[in-house]
């Protein structure tokens, strides 16, 4: 098993751990680290009922902007766990400017320990984080342990499609077809679903402006660790042509079989 730094690297795009602290500091101008919560909410809101009674988990919730914004429009209490303490203080600080302190618990740890301590959710939100649980029967065989009967697990990851030979770098990205044959091993189906490209979810170019900016920034400041901020940004560069060129990327909602 990997190490929770080694973890935060990979979700992160990176091999090396030793961008790890830096990256509070490279991050710093996105409150929303990945898909748009919107998509999230529409989801919810289309497969759930009664919103105020729900009980979401939000496994790496980054900086919460997923759980806030989710408690903001649903009213219903939000867990979010994280690696990264500066993403926690973020995200509780957060919680008290859109006033949903009270429906949002922010909390420092490693998912795969903490899901062994929780109970069942209506909603599980894990989004680009990463094989943190393994491939998506482990992930899912994991996850539907703490999942209410109704309950749904909302993904945001990417597949390539059948006929794709694109290997990734760092980790394996499923063809849609073995995607979809683990989730039915899991005992679940895909009963939703919003695909496209990376740029078509967020702003991706003002999004790596700000990356090279802010990596730049700590080379000027230190300049001995130069090579570490050139190869965050080169690894990023290479990661956004991936994403919008090379995999489909996807917020996928999935339920256990009836």
């Amino acid at each position: 098993m990997n190490t929770l730094e080694e973890s935060i690297a990979i979700a992160m795009d990176s091999q090396d751990t030793a961008i790890v602290p830096y990256l509070p500091y490279i991050l710093q101008d996105w409150w929303e680290l990945g898909t748009t919560s919107e998509i999230v909410i529409d989801f919810i809101q289309k497969h759930c009922k009664n919103y105020s009674n729900l009980n979401v988990l939000d496994l790496g919730c980054g900086k919460g902007a997923t759980s806030v914004k989710v408690a903001a429009a649903l009213k219903c209490n939000c867990y979010g766990i994280d690696g990264m303490p500066e993403f926690i203080e973020v995200a509780k600080e957060k919680a008290k400017e859109y006033d949903v302190a009270t429906l949002c618990r922010f909390e420092v740890g490693d998912v795969r320990k903490k899901i062994e301590e929780l109970n069942k959710f209506d909603v599980i939100i894990l989004f680009a984080v990463g094989p943190v649980f393994g491939d998506y029967y482990a992930t899912l065989t994991t996850l539907s342990k703490h999942l209410t009967e109704e309950g749904i697990i909302i993904i945001d990851d990417a597949y390539v499609d059948d006929s794709s030979t694109f290997q990734h770098p760092l980790v394996s990205i499923l063809s849609r077809q073995e995607l979809l044959k683990q989730v039915e091993q899991a005992g679940m189906k895909l009963i939703d679903e919003t695909a496209g490209k990376h740029s078509e979810f967020i702003d991706s170019a003002k999004e790596m402006e700000s990356i090279i900016i802010r990596c730049n920034e700590l080379k000027t400041k230190y300049p001995e660790k130069s090579y570490l901020f050139e190869n965050y940004m080169q690894n990023q560069i290479n990661e956004y042509d991936v994403l919008d060129n090379k995999v489909i990327c996807s917020v996928m909602v999935m339920k256990k079989f009836e």
